[in-house]
């Protein structure tokens, strides 16, 4: 009984595609396939852990609120517009400066410390 060498298999198989991409049989090439398939999961393992630590890092990181001293004339509307993106909703903005500072209502006084929330 004939056994084609690997390159000739190889031929044979390069006429195969899936989709635009050329398919061909390497599993000759693999001496152990459970040993490959246990590499394989633990290698998706590995990247599926780190990708996941990477993204609760970046989620449980509490950033530090900004400090700013009020000048003669600030409002907290030139506040919130000079010192958060234009993409933000500026009254919300307002809001969470108040909750943070617990202030009643919206005045400021020149040297007051505000805490900007982030």
């Amino acid at each position: 009984m004939y056994t084609p060498e690997p390159f000739e298999s190889f031929l044979a198989a390069r006429d195969l595609t899936v989709g635009k991409v050329l398919f061909f049989d390497y599993s000759w090439k693999v001496k152990h396939p459970d040993v490959y398939m246990r590499r394989r999961l633990g290698a998706l393992l590995v990247a599926a852990l780190a990708v996941c630590m990477i993204y609760a890092q970046a989620g449980s990181a509490d950033s530090p609120s900004a400090v700013y001293t009020v000048s003669s004339g600030d409002t907290l509307w030139e506040v919130a517009t000079e010192h958060y993106p234009p993409s933000e909703d500026p009254r919300v903005v307002i809001e969470a400066i108040r909750e943070e500072n617990g202030l009643a209502g919206y005045g400021l006084q020149p040297g007051q410390r505000l805490k900007l929330p982030r």
